[in-house]
């Protein structure tokens, strides 16, 4: 099965030419999803490679400078999802969308048939990116996932371990709940799907670990195993003790969050006859030990 992975240097794409026999990575330097007239790059890639599957990880997930750079963050989530939909011919499709679509309102877990209703410029552009392919009648799997963390590319685990190094104090958002999604895990589940060809799913479909939890508590975790770790347990100048909740008006932004980023995987689990899908803390914790030994430990600052 020959798999092309746009956007292979971030979190996602660089997980999927690590865990998928025969994916095939493209960076920014052989094709920049930004660039109007990408047509002609899309259609060299796709007629050089031929593949079976087309695996869409480019994003524009800036999401407060977003609200000044609409054209560019609908360039990259939108347009660019959407020649990719009128390209690929019989390949299937398979792209990343995100929580941000809903306004987070909701008291429960959003299922696939709740209507949209994004709160950000970031937000807008992931719907109409998923909107493009699904209306395309391309052999598509559009997948909705939260809090994406891998070891490659920036996230928020790496955030709060350099800022537990470099500040005296920290404060992080209660009120915004979700689920941390491992690559690993994401990228284990579309090999799942790719198993089963013609009959894998097709459509729109939920995708993260089970359970939830907050921001705040996700940081607690975060700074507690390091607190554990030989290569940061002495330079930490903020310990999980120390750390202070805060909510979401304490902590304004340019681009608004959900404060329910839950997503309902019913659906998915259905199509594999799942009970349930891994608790989040299980697939997660490989992955900070990961970036624990490797990523670099920031310097302190007085």
């Amino acid at each position: 099965m020959r798999i092309l992975v746009f956007g292979m240097n971030g979190q996602l794409g660089w997980q999927c030419v690590k865990d998928l026999p025969g994916a095939i990575g493209v960076d920014r330097a052989c094709l920049d999803a930004a660039t109007p007239s990408i047509k002609d790059d899309l259609n060299q890639l796709l007629d050089r490679y031929q593949p079976d599957v087309v695996i869409n990880a480019i994003a524009y997930t800036a999401v407060d400078r977003a609200e000044q750079e609409r054209e560019l963050a609908f360039r990259i989530n939108a347009d660019f999802p959407s020649q990719l939909a009128k390209l690929v011919a019989k390949a299937l499709l398979i792209h990343i969308s995100s929580d941000y679509v809903f306004d987070g309102h909701s008291s429960q877990a959003y299922q696939e048939s709740d209507p949209p209703a994004p709160l950000s410029v970031y937000g807008a552009s992931k719907r109409a990116g998923e909107l493009a392919i699904l209306e395309s009648g391309a052999n598509a799997l559009v997948l909705r996932s939260t809090w994406l963390i891998g070891e490659q590319g920036q996230n928020f685990a790496k955030s709060i371990l350099r800022l537990a190094c470099t500040r005296s104090e920290l404060r992080v958002v209660e009120d915004q709940r979700g689920v941390p999604t491992p690559t690993p895990f994401l990228v284990a589940q579309i090999a799942s799907a790719l198993r089963l060809n013609d009959k894998g799913p097709r459509g729109l479909f939920h995708l993260v670990p089970a359970g939830q939890t907050d921001w705040y508590r996700y940081a607690k975790h975060i700074l507690e195993k390091a607190q554990l770790h030989r290569r940061w347990q002495s330079i930490l100048r903020v310990r999980a003790s120390a750390l202070e909740a805060i909510t979401t008006d304490q902590y304004p932004l340019a681009a608004a969050r959900p404060r329910n980023s839950c997503l309902d995987t019913g659906r998915w689990k259905q199509v594999f006859g799942l009970e349930q899908l891994p608790h989040y803390q299980q697939v997660l914790d490989p992955v900070l030990d990961r970036i624990l030994e490797k990523e670099p430990v920031p310097s302190q600052v007085p």
